[in-house]
Formats: structure tokens, sequence, C-alpha cells
């Protein structure tokens, strides 16, 4: 099966080259590390008898700030060495601006034989830890002909991926079970591991890492007010008070607009409403300057750094940001949740940030988190793209309401956290010699 794997690859690969290259000139920055890819890596160093090498994968920058508090306790321990890639040219350039002092930051290669191998003969690591379920035939491979343990943090399967899966059945479950370990994001992805007939003996319920982020201490006056001034918001409205200010989170197309019809309405019960539009896509800034031109706001892009003050709308058009930035926002409208689109975007930065938040029907692939925080009084759910407009305009008016969720929020979080520890003890395990 593999040998067919590699006869396949090169081919399609060519086929799909055009299409792929379009997509990573729109997304912009892929040229940085790109021998990298090719599996071309400098020479690491070699490790005394007591230090161990982990590597870990984060496909983009969900994952890569995902792993944060994992990473953090790792660095934390001088017996690693860390060797941190990610697919994405977002993903990597986060990672270098985060890690490149204190870890081995690459490019992940492409999955053709001759990359894969040359890149895991210059890595050597005795750990592979991936932070998502995107699994290659070759790079499992690889490990599996090395002993090297292969373990899997926060294996989110969605309802959408797991019905593709299914189709490919006896192809998932033989990467999945050539896996060593993997520790689900939660009971819904830990059930369709077990009807793709992955080992029982393999899955470990550890928590959701994305849990381990606690919440941000509150902003003092001051720090808001400098970030919203950054932002080219002013820090406050006529009347002497805070700024109100809506945030959009990881937006897709038509919940720009949406939220510009939202902010709309808040506008005309008090005009100092602004809006903070983080779209899942930083590429798409033409296409948001050209609506935000016809419908006459005021705007500023982010990547153009400091703003004047005056702006109305905001667009976070850079890359990892937005957990901080959050921190400023009144209310937030989670992205990726109204149709067309669907599978939702995450909501924990809001929660995080003490951001009561709002999503819309299509949360799919966070949707034990969302109905964990949904029970709890932590955020909305709105079934209609009116029902989120109004339930928008309400926390809007209830400032009690909003203290109200963000302590249940940090609740949550309080009882839902501690994964990164948990794996940490797994990786130890495997890292020095017990192999389970």
């Amino acid at each position: 099966m593999l040998w067919l794997y590699r006869l396949l690859f090169l081919p399609v690969f060519c086929i799909l080259l055009p299409a792929w290259v379009l997509h990573m000139y729109r997304r912009g920055g892929y040229g940085a590390g790109f021998l990298q890819r090719l599996g071309i890596f400098p020479r690491l160093p070699d490790l005394p008898p007591h230090r161990r090498r982990l590597w870990i994968h984060g496909v983009s920058v969900g994952e890569i700030q995902m792993l944060r508090p994992l990473i953090e306790k790792l660095l934390a321990d001088e017996r690693y060495d860390i060797v941190l890639t990610s697919t994405s040219s977002s993903g990597l350039r986060l990672a270098r601006e985060r890690y490149d002092q204190v870890a081995t930051v690459l490019a992940f290669p492409l999955d053709f034989w001759p990359f894969s191998l040359r890149a895991w003969n210059r890595i050597r690591p005795t750990v592979l830890l991936h932070g998502d379920g995107e699994l290659w035939p070759e790079h499992i491979h690889r490990a599996r002909s090395r002993s090297v343990p292969v373990l899997i943090a926060n294996g989110r399967i969605s309802a959408r991926s797991f019905r593709r899966h299914r189709r490919f059945r006896f192809l998932s479950g033989r990467l999945w079970n050539a896996v060593t370990e993997i520790y689900p994001d939660g009971p819904a992805s830990a059930d369709r591991l077990l009807r793709l007939h992955v080992g029982r003996r393999k899955i470990f319920q550890l928590g959701n890492l994305k849990c381990d982020r606690m919440p941000f201490p509150p902003l003092a006056p001051k720090e808001r007010e400098d970030m919203l001034q950054e932002l080219g918001i002013c820090p406050s409205g006529p009347d002497g008070r805070p700024t109100p200010l809506l945030i959009g989170c990881s937006t897709w197309p038509g919940e720009e607009e949406f939220l510009l019809d939202v902010l709309e309405r808040l506008r005309k019960l008090n005009p100092a409403w602004r809006l903070l539009l983080a779209p899942r896509h930083g590429e798409r800034r033409d296409e948001l300057q050209k609506l935000l031109k016809d419908r006459k706001f005021s705007y500023h892009l982010r990547s153009g750094g400091p703003a004047a003050e005056g702006k109305s709308v905001v667009v976070l058009d850079t890359v990892g940001e937005l957990a901080q930035l959050i921190r400023v926002g009144t209310v937030a409208f989670i992205g990726k949740t109204f149709p067309p689109n669907d599978g939702g975007q995450s909501p924990l930065d809001a929660v995080a940030a003490s951001v009561p938040a709002v999503c819309g029907p299509n949360c799919t692939n966070f949707r034990d988190m969302v109905d964990g925080l949904v029970r709890e009084g932590a955020m909305f759910l709105g079934k209609t793209a009116n029902e989120v407009a109004n339930l928008l305009d309400e926390l809007a008016a209830a400032p009690e309401r909003r203290k109200s969720m963000a302590r249940a929020g940090a609740e949550w979080l309080r009882n839902n956290g501690g994964a990164a520890g948990r794996i940490c003890e797994r990786i130890e395990l495997f890292a020095f010699g017990i192999r389970g």
C-alpha cells in the first residue's frame, strides 16, 4: 500500500500543483523555508545521553497556538530539545516569532519519499507529537520504521471529517492504527475514533489542550487605552465611558457584512460602538476593503501599523494577534458558523479573554466545547442570523450579564484544563524508555 502511495504521489501532486501554487501565492509567505519543504534541513547537533529530541508539529496558526501550554511546559524541562514544524506559511511565521530563540523551527516537508527520508535523517527524534489529526502515510511510516512513538494531541474528528474517513475506512483505519497513542479533544472525537475501528487501548481521554489557556488577567484601564489607540479607536466615547467594541472572530465570507449590519444597529443606540474584524484569512483584505468602502465605513488595516484615531472598523489582517487584542472587546461573534460556512472556529480566544461570545448554528467542529459553554452560561448559540443579531444586541446592553458570562467561562476553563500536564507525563514515559 505504501509503494502505491509513493507511485501516485508525484503525478497527483503535479496535477494539483498549479492550484496549490496559486493558493499559496494568495496566502503569501510560502517561499520562507521552501527548501525545508523538500527535506533540506540544517544538521542538528547530537544530544548528550540525558536529553531527548521531540518533534512537535502543528499544521497552522490554530494548532501552534493550541500547543503553546504544552510547548512551554516542555521548554521548561531541560531534558528536552524541541524541533517545531508547521505546514502553513502563517503557522511557520508565528512559530518563528514565538520560539525561534528557544527551539528549532522548520517548515514541514512534503510527504514524498526522498523529502521525508531526508528530513527524518536530520531530525532523528525520540518522540513525534502532532497537535492535530493530519496524518501523512510516508511521515508515519518513517516513525514506525525507526520505532519512534507517534502521539496525537487534541485529536479531533469532526462530523464532516468522520464522513470522509468512513468513505475511505480501510486507508484511514490503517493510518490511525499506526499511531501509538491518541488524546482526543473530547468524547465525540473518541467515539468516532472507535467507530473507525481504532484500537481502544490507543485512545486516552486526557482533556482538551485548548482549555489550558487560563483566563487572561483583566486589562488595566491604561493598557486598554493604549491598545485601542494603536488600533485607531478612541478609548472613550462622547459620554466619557470606555468605547464598546464588537469583535468578529475568525470570520468567513458573508459574516463581515452581517457584523456591519449589527454595528449599524448598535450605533443607533450608542454611536461610540466600533468593530474589530479578524478574518480567518488575512489575504481577503482587498475584498474587505471594497466592502467597507461600499458601505462607507472608515477603516484601518492592522497590517499598516498604528493608526490615527477615528476609525469605525479595524481589520485584523495580521497573524497571531487575535488572542491578545480580543481582550479589549465587549462582545464577540464566532466565525464560520453561518451557512453556507460550516464547522465553526474555536470560541476559546473569547472565553480566555473574558469576552462574552455568540455563535451561529454551524459549529460542528467544536460542538462538545460550544455545548459545554452554552450549558454553563458562558456563551450563546443562535439558530438564525436574526437570532444571533438579537443576542448581540442584548449582550451589548447588559453589562451585568456580560460579567456573569465571563465568570462562567473562567470556571469552565478551570474545570476542563490540565491536559498539557497529563500529556507531558505520557511524553516522559515514551521519551525515557517506558513504552507503556
